[in-house]
């Protein structure tokens, strides 16, 4: 039997089995596309930041993925042809940009994503944003808390 007293006390593993859980629903989804989580997450970055030049240090930045990851998926994801890769004033730096395909696949996709994300946070209810602002302070980032309307009685 599961000793639920460890479980409920280490907070990281929570974290880590509610990120499996998480993942493994987009997954499920992804699959169909011939799509990994990672690819996913590079191509839905890309598109909802498509006005910045986009490298591959402001991927990693943006998604989280390590740079040594993003460079093996980016040849994947060329390969496949949903990106291109143009020279910016500086050779060594290459912009990152979906291409057309790639567009049509992503936006097709995040109704789907969309919805197994809500799904899945809707157990928190109102805490909603008090996990969110919890997960942004644990990754060192501001939060942003809206003020109550106090009603009169």
């Amino acid at each position: 039997m599961l000793n639920n007293y460890f479980v409920d006390k280490k907070k990281g593993l929570l974290l880590w089995k509610a990120s499996n859980l998480w993942q493994s629903l987009l997954r499920n989804v992804l699959i169909s596309y011939s799509l990994t989580l990672n690819e996913f997450i590079i191509l839905e970055t890309l598109l909802f930041e498509s006005k910045n030049k986009i490298t591959q240090v402001y991927l990693s930045k943006s998604s989280g993925i390590n740079i040594s990851v993003i460079s093996t998926v980016l040849k994947v994801l060329h390969k496949k042809s949903l990106i291109k890769r143009k020279s910016d004033f500086d050779n060594r730096k290459k912009i990152i940009e979906l291409t057309e395909d790639a567009k049509s696949l992503i936006n097709s996709i995040l109704p789907i994503t969309n919805e197994i994300e809500k799904n899945f946070f809707l157990i928190l209810g109102k805490e909603q944003e008090n996990f969110s602002n919890s997960m942004k302070l644990i990754l060192n980032k501001k939060i942003r808390i809206k003020a109550e309307k106090f009603k009169k009685l």
